[in-house]
């Protein structure tokens, strides 16, 4: 999986508002299709040093669309209801404590943008 720390425009205004949220050692990526990883160590047995995601954020096809083909104004809310609603996501399911084998996945849905 190729990373990097060149967000586009939704994930950087997501990563930043969740920044407090995660500790110094999380790092906000996104790989080739748009997914925002928040990665950063995760102990394992064996290998201390090991670094993976610890949540990973999507978007929908039909959420992509609709922030695309929005104005500027109708795009500003449909963002601001995405963070809202992945970022209390992340915070009630996210445990750093309880770190398992696969990271949180969090998906942004049609759900999570206000009617029209």
């Amino acid at each position: 999986m190729n990373l990097t720390t060149n967000l586009n425009e939704f994930n950087k205004r997501f990563a930043e508002v969740m920044r407090p949220f995660f500790s110094a050692e999380i790092e906000a990526m996104e790989d080739a299709y748009g997914m925002l990883c928040f990665r950063g160590p995760i102990p394992i047995p064996n290998n201390p040093a090991h670094v993976g995601t610890h949540v990973a954020v999507t978007l929908e096809k039909e959420v992509i669309e609709a922030l695309a083909s929005a104005t500027p104004a109708v795009r500003e809310e449909i963002t601001q209801h995405l963070i809202d609603n992945l970022g209390c996501q992340i915070r009630i399911q996210y445990d750093p404590a309880r770190i398992g084998p696969y990271a949180l996945d969090i998906v942004g849905t049609m759900e999570s943008v206000p009617a029209r």
